[in-house]
């Protein structure tokens, strides 16, 4: 039930948009590009033929661009990112054939810590994650650079805000030098694990050495020419095709405020409560 009311505000709020882009134009007022960063987790071979429809959708409704792109987006164009957090097996064999097909560039944000491993963190028992493995340094480094790009997840897929400041800081640059390592080349993207982040992780992540970092909240991506907080849209090969298109091109931004809303009325009702 909540998915599907989230899908008819998500159109209603698509509708509101197009309406006013409408407007725009007829005053030949000039758009602003936007853009949608999404992440994927697995991508099994039972779903491959739906991530590949998807891919399909992507290039026909936005215009695909790399995950640190500094460039400012095209006027009036709508834009994407692909990304996949943990580093799955599953995704190099099932998701990067799809996307290097239609050379579609993507970034794989990977935890160190498991590579050539079993996913071992906090994972939901009956989710297919737990019986995923992490991609190996070999495979890492038979990736083909020009269209598929590393970042870090830091080493154990920790909850970072949990951590001592020792602690965070060595998740961020070990993983990262880690990899560099591996790759013989600058890794200059992080993914905070379950998007959980905070004002001074966000500041030992810059001086860790990352130009850009994600987390999972659903808004608008590159909307500033100096952003470095991005955020993200999870899909799922199983997405309805009505979802993953709204999603795809940014209907579900609306969903922050409906969060920050929530957070306003537990905070009035719990001013009545009794203590």
């Amino acid at each position: 039930m909540v998915r599907i009311l989230k899908l008819v505000i998500s159109m209603g709020f698509y509708i509101g948009c197009r309406i006013w882009s409408w407007n725009c134009r007829i005053k030949r007022k000039k758009l602003p590009g936007t853009c949608v960063v999404l992440y994927y987790h697995a991508v099994t071979s039972k779903q491959r033929s739906k991530f590949a429809r998807q891919m399909d959708d992507l290039i026909r409704w936005a215009k695909p661009v790399l995950a640190d792109t500094t460039n400012p987006l095209e006027s009036g164009v709508h834009h994407a990112v692909v990304t996949f957090d943990d580093g799955f097996q599953s995704v190099l064999e099932n998701a990067l054939p799809e996307l290097i097909q239609r050379k579609i560039p993507s970034t794989i944000f990977i935890p160190t810590g498991y590579l050539g491993r079993h996913a071992e963190w906090d994972i939901d028992p009956e989710s297919q994650d737990c019986h995923e493995k992490i991609m190996t340094v070999d495979q890492l480094r038979k990736l083909p650079s020009d269209l598929v790009s590393i970042g870090s997840h830091t080493v154990t897929h920790h909850r970072l805000p949990l951590l001592g400041e020792e602690e965070a800081r060595r998740e961020l640059v070990e993983s990262r030098q880690e990899l560099e390592s591996i790759l013989g080349c600058g890794t200059k993207l992080f993914s905070f694990p379950y998007g959980e982040y905070n004002r001074v992780l966000i500041e030992w992540s810059r001086q860790a050495g990352y130009k850009r970092v994600f987390t999972i909240l659903p808004i608008l991506a590159f909307s500033e020419p100096e952003e470095y907080v991005t955020g993200r849209i999870m899909v799922t090969p199983t997405d309805w095709r009505l979802e993953f298109r709204l999603k795809l091109l940014g209907a579900y931004c609306w969903l922050p405020l409906a969060f920050a809303l929530k957070r306003k009325m537990r905070l009035m009702i719990s001013k009545f409560l009794p203590r």
